[in-house]
């Protein structure tokens, strides 16, 4: 999601509002105009991403671009020493350069590496961001273990009276006066520097910026974040008249009906009578599609003689062509040496890779359910019993669809303490509960509301825990004072049946606690964990063996802008805001108040009035905090 601008912040609130935020500390960096990089350790590997995207980098991925393997050769190459360091719940995000030109600007250096490191996302085990870091000694002492640039900080502080007078006064000025201070000036053949304006303002020393070697050269914008409480507030200071090459942009014409072509002649191939040799859904992708190609270029080459898929003039830099090294066919790599062909064989491998729902002017939405039909033929052809489950598809969720034969076992026996029914019918929700909030309550009564049926909470705890940085703030409360908190608000909440330790969240293991008293008809649960409750919910194996009810099913709880978080209610307990803690908690738990404040501030290690800012200022990593439910 891109951040909002600092002149539509400043031109949409009122001049005191913005005065506050202006007396907040504040860091500044500069924003990298570069492709996102994400790397996480998984055991003895690694996952790369791209952007923000929540799956991992495929072959397929690498192979339709070969931008990313600069990045992932220089990971892989890091001694043991410093990958063992690396937290197997941290995701650490970077600005990628492996080219001066690779977006739109073009800069005169590379980082160390081509890596910027920028932040750290601590992240659950379904992959959501619960914490985010920013903190510049933080991200120094990582850098280093990566071997990559820390990101530059350009200010870190308070705003002096001049600072924020000079700010202001910039940001005031309309488009017509922006063009005349900062526009080219033909007669005196002079142009005044933006870039070097907005620098000036935060580090009158400054002689150059993160990767240029002056301050008269064009970049992508400051970010400016700034302390507010204990949430940060970041804006984007950038030329005012600047529109992205990006913005509004299409597909274009030629290549939308290069889409259509290739599916018209798709679907006239026998896909049947293709073999394909490769073990793995991804590889056998590749191949399948290289074999679809060949056909393909073999009568209708010279339709592209001369063709221009219009892309954007970065993406001609070495970094965004095809990647040959997971290509075998020898017939496809002999074709791909020809440019245009090499385009041509990136559109048909992006093509077919998963349904589409937009129509356009060419691709009518007739034409895109024959796309998502030879799409679907795709998956059952590339798909085996022994595909695993790294591959470029969601191999669980595709079991999910039926994709695979009904014998195909996916997973182990589960153990079943007791096959018979339980006695009561109940809805089940598994939940933390640190503490319990308002927002608790609303979606414990959506569940109850879908049937009539109590809830049972599920409140999973390790047998043997281990204590994580951060859980001293995310998880203060043991079992003890959770469960006095529920019978507390099931005496407010007649719906509310139960609450029972469970010491994982696998379904068997729900299954025996809940039976033979109760039986679970619907398994409630956030958006952010519907995928892997998924996989155990909608597995016929796991159904036969545990004789669950035909209706038992998932019901989804979307999370909406609405939502009390019990990471709120941390934080009014360590302002001594009581009466912010009564406005997010039930009735019930408001006599509670001094027992909860006084736990975790136990369990931080330190006094809620001693959180404060001081001259030395606290770490941004302080700042940032997770959002639960």
């Amino acid at each position: 999601m891109a951040l909002q601008k600092l002149r539509d912040y400043f031109q949409e609130t009122n001049i005191n509002q913005f005065q506050r935020t202006l007396g907040n500390r504040l860091l500044v960096v500069e924003k990298i105009s570069a492709p996102s990089f994400y790397i996480k350790k998984n055991k003895d590997t690694f996952e790369f991403y791209k952007g923000s995207n929540k799956d991992a980098l495929t072959i397929v991925d690498r192979t339709i671009m070969s931008l990313y393997e600069s990045a992932i050769k220089h990971i892989e190459s890091l001694s043991l020493e410093n990958k063992n360091q690396l937290p197997l719940d941290w995701k650490f995000g970077f600005e990628y350069l492996p080219e001066t030109k690779v977006s739109e600007f073009k800069y005169t250096k590379l980082p160390k590496n081509n890596l910027i490191l920028t932040h750290i996302q601590q992240v659950n085990e379904s992959g959501k961001v619960k914490k985010t870091i920013i903190d510049p000694n933080v991200l120094n002492k990582w850098a280093d273990i990566l071997e990559v640039e820390a990101q530059s900080v350009i200010f870190d502080g308070v705003l002096s009276s001049l600072q924020k007078e000079q700010l202001i006064a910039l940001l005031q000025i309309n488009d017509k006066q922006f063009s005349e201070s900062f526009d080219y000036d033909i007669e005196t053949e002079n142009k005044t520097s933006f870039t070097k304006s907005i620098y000036k303002i935060f580090n009158q020393n400054s002689s150059n910026t993160v990767l240029q070697e002056d301050l008269e050269s064009e970049i992508d914008g400051l970010v400016l974040n700034f302390v507010n409480g204990r949430q940060i507030e970041s804006y984007k200071l950038e030329d005012f008249n600047r529109q992205s090459l990006n913005e509004n942009r299409q597909s274009s014409h030629i290549y939308q009906i290069t889409i259509a072509d290739i599916l018209e002649y798709v679907n006239l191939i026998n896909l049947d009578e293709i073999k394909l040799n490769e073990e793995y859904a991804d590889t056998r992708y590749i191949e399948l599609m290289s074999e679809i190609f060949n056909q393909y270029i073999s009568k209708n080459a010279t339709k592209y003689i001369g063709v221009n898929f219009q892309s954007a003039n970065f993406s001609e830099a070495n970094s965004f062509k095809l990647n040959t090294s997971f290509i075998k066919n020898e017939k496809t790599i002999q074709y791909v040496s020809n440019d245009i062909l090499s385009e041509l064989f990136k559109i048909v491998l992006g093509t077919f890779r998963k349904e589409r729902n937009k129509p356009s002017d060419i691709l009518t939405s007739e034409m895109l359910d024959q796309l998502n039909n030879t799409v679907n033929k795709i998956n059952d052809k590339i798909f085996v019993e022994n595909t695993d489950e790294n591959s470029i598809y969601d191999y669980q969720n595709f079991m999910l669809h039926n994709n695979i034969k009904a014998n195909t076992v996916m997973n182990e026996a589960l153990k079943v303490d007791h096959a018979e029914h339980g006695k009561e019918l109940v809805n089940m929700f598994v939940g933390r509960f640190q503490p319990f909030t308002l927002g608790h309550a609303k979606v414990l009564e959506a569940i109850h509301k879908q049937n009539g049926y109590p809830v049972v909470v599920l409140l999973v705890k390790s047998k043997n825990p281990k204590r994580k940085k951060g859980d001293e703030f995310s998880k203060p409360y043991d079992a003890d004072l959770q469960i006095e908190m529920f019978n507390n608000v099931k005496k407010q909440y007649k719906f509310l049946k139960e609450i029972i330790i469970v010491p994982t969240g696998g379904i068997d293991t729900i299954f025996n606690a809940l039976r033979p008293k109760y039986e679970p008809v619907l398994w409630g649960t956030g958006t952010d964990r519907l995928k892997s409750y998924g996989y155990q919910v909608n597995n016929d194996s796991y159904r036969d063996q545990l004789n669950a009810r035909e209706d038992f099913k998932l019901f989804e709880i979307p999370r909406t802008d609405d939502n009390i978080s019990a990471t709120q209610v941390r934080n009014s307990m360590l302002d001594g805001d009581e009466k912010t803690f009564k406005k997010l908690t039930p009735k019930a738990i408001h006599g509670m108040y001094d027992t909860l404040k006084s736990k975790l501030e136990d369990s931080m290690g330190v006094l809620a009035e001693s959180i404060q800012l001081d001259n030395s200022l606290m770490t941004f990593e302080q700042f940032i905090s997770n959002r639960d439910i």
